[in-house]
């Protein structure tokens, strides 16, 4: 049942390709019968017809289908898409109908009212893909409100008592918003690049609350913001924003964006930054150079499979990480007590620009493997507990954007390692239990980190949720270390290893007239029987009612 769900899942997807089909064909029908018309010839073959209709059917099936998948939210835009698109192929199919029987001039209606629905179907789908707007957007003349670029310089010391929205607050938000929430896509039809949008607000209502919506007597708190209240949920919170998959805003972003909103978000003249804050980089800024190894278009398209044959003749799990990518995941748990540093960069340098998750728990690797890890420009997760690994390794790692799960417990780490951990601005989830850092390190990361879910073995969920009741026995049975009963019920199999406590009421095995050795009996209604064997009470219970004969003659 799951392959069949996923195969539904992957005719859904396959929307985007199956709705070039009928747009091609309908509009190519029309133009056939508008030559037809002009010529006063017949109306198009039947088959071009039904092929027509067939893949408008398709292609509404399978983006009904999509449309159920998590993460297309209802939409004005989204059930105008749905509606045309189902009325094109019931469009199409009347056509495929009446061109069946032969009514050409019905046909040709019909084929016309169907292209007049499927135009605005395709505006609709562009919109829901690249955004509100899109097909007029070079001619939209945006040069009054548009949101700048950065330009402001930071002040030596990184401090300023005054910013502003023009030099400081815009430029942050086209660098972590604009692509969701921008001219080329406007998820929730909400869009933040100008100040008139950023005013409007999205399908859920304003995203700045203003003075009238808040108290009489005090303007609203941030917190009071819908821009600003999402920066503050939980990172797993699907409301979040940006989404956990994003890059996500600084202590020091967070700070500016909370002064701008206390100050009632102005968008001229300058406003207070909050005692002791500072004034974060410009969003724009580049990390720190570091080699990540050949330029996408010159990867190949595929792992090469001589390296994916030597991980498997070393026990290494791998696989793909992701059905839609060439990414792998690549486990060393099975041989890690074995692969040292040389066997990690013979195994994993012909792979580098392929990996994608990577554990390498448990193995004995050294700092400077995390050189050729640092260069892997697919990583996502990696996996370093009970490594020797140190800060002098980690450093290595600086400014790995597409870094967001890094597990350092039980490893060899100092406070000195938070430098290292500030600088890689995609990380989401950390892992530093046991990991050396003091208390004071982990309580100065969550602070410098906030958008990030640090597990350092000190929280308070780590206790059990839930313990097993005292055992209560609802019968008289004797337990399992309990001495035995003197008595055991009929039928029950009792091969005794004590000659006193079972004393068997014949002197000869019923199976095989020897001598009985009272370490082998068995209770049967009642009366304990001996056999010379411990093999002979198997053959006795096979048919009793045979042997019971020979213990009363």
């Amino acid at each position: 049942m799951d392959s069949f769900s996923e195969l539904v899942a992957v005719f859904g997807r396959s929307h985007p390709l199956l709705l070039h089909l009928p747009i091609g064909m309908l509009v190519g029908l029309g133009m056939l019968e508008c030559v037809a018309v002009i010529r006063r010839q017949a109306a198009a073959s039947r088959l071009l017809v039904l092929i027509a209709a067939s893949s408008a059917i398709l292609g509404a099936v399978s983006g009904w289908v999509l449309h159920l998948e998590p993460g297309y939210a209802s939409s004005e835009v989204l059930e105008w898409h749905q509606r045309l698109g189902i009325a094109t192929a019931v469009g199409a199919t009347v056509c495929f109908a009446l061109r069946m029987f032969a009514a050409t001039k019905f046909y040709r209606m019909a084929l016309l009212l169907t292209l007049v629905v499927m135009a605005p179907a395709g505006h609709f789908g562009a919109e829901m893909t690249h955004g509100k707007g899109f097909l007029l957007a070079p001619l939209e003349d945006a040069e009054a409100t548009e949101i700048p670029e950065y330009i402001a310089p930071i002040a030596e010391d990184g401090a300023l008592a005054q910013a502003s929205f023009e030099l400081h607050v815009a430029p942050l938000l086209k660098a972590r918003c604009h692509k969701c929430h921008g001219p080329r896509k406007s998820k929730g039809d909400l869009r933040l690049d100008t100040v008139e949008f950023l005013l409007a607000g999205g399908e859920n209502g304003p995203v700045i609350a203003s003075v009238a919506e808040g108290s009489n007597a005090s303007p609203p708190a941030p917190e009071d913001s819908e821009i600003f209240a999402r920066l503050l949920l939980p990172l797993e919170d699907e409301d979040h924003m940006p989404p956990e998959s994003k890059t996500q805003l600084t202590a020091a972003e967070i700070e500016l964006l909370r002064a701008w909103l206390v100050a009632a978000a102005p968008f001229e003249g300058e406003f207070p930054l909050a005692d002791g804050a500072t004034l974060p980089a410009p969003p724009q800024a580049d990390p720190p150079p570091i080699d990540r190894g050949p330029a996408a278009a010159d990867r190949p398209s595929s792992a090469p499979e001589s390296a994916l044959a030597a991980l498997r003749e070393h026990l290494v799990h791998v696989q793909l990480a992701d059905p839609e990518s060439v990414a792998l995941w690549i486990d060393f748990a099975a041989p890690a007590a074995t692969i040292d540093a040389a066997m990690v960069e013979e195994l994993l340098t012909p792979l580098k620009d392929f990996v994608g998750e990577l554990s390498l728990a448990r193995t004995h690797i050294h700092d400077a493997n995390l050189e050729l890890i640092g260069s892997m420009p697919r990583l996502t997760r990696l996996d370093l507990r009970e490594t020797a690994v140190s800060d002098v390794g980690l450093v290595f790692l600086r400014g790995q954007e597409s870094l967001h799960e890094l597990v350092l417990s039980r490893t060899q780490l100092t406070d000195d390692v938070l430098a290292t951990l500030l600088e890689l601005p995609g990380l989401t989830r950390l892992w530093v239990w046991d990991a050396g850092l003091t208390t004071e390190g982990i309580a100065t990361l969550r602070q410098a980190l906030p958008q990030v879910h640090i597990d350092a073995g000190d929280s308070a969920n780590r206790a059990a949720l839930e313990t097993e009741a005292e055992l209560v026995f609802s019968g008289e049975a004797p337990l399992i270390d309990s001495p035995p009963a003197d008595s055991t019920p009929p039928g029950d199999l009792a091969i005794s290893t004590s000659v006193e406590l079972l004393v068997p009421i014949n002197s000869a095995c019923p199976v095989t007239g020897k001598p009985v050795d009272p370490r082998y009996a068995v209770v049967f209604e009642g009366r304990v029987i001996g056999f010379c064997c411990p093999n002979c009470p198997k053959t006795f219970w096979q048919n009793p009612a045979a042997f019971l004969v020979t213990l009363t003659e």
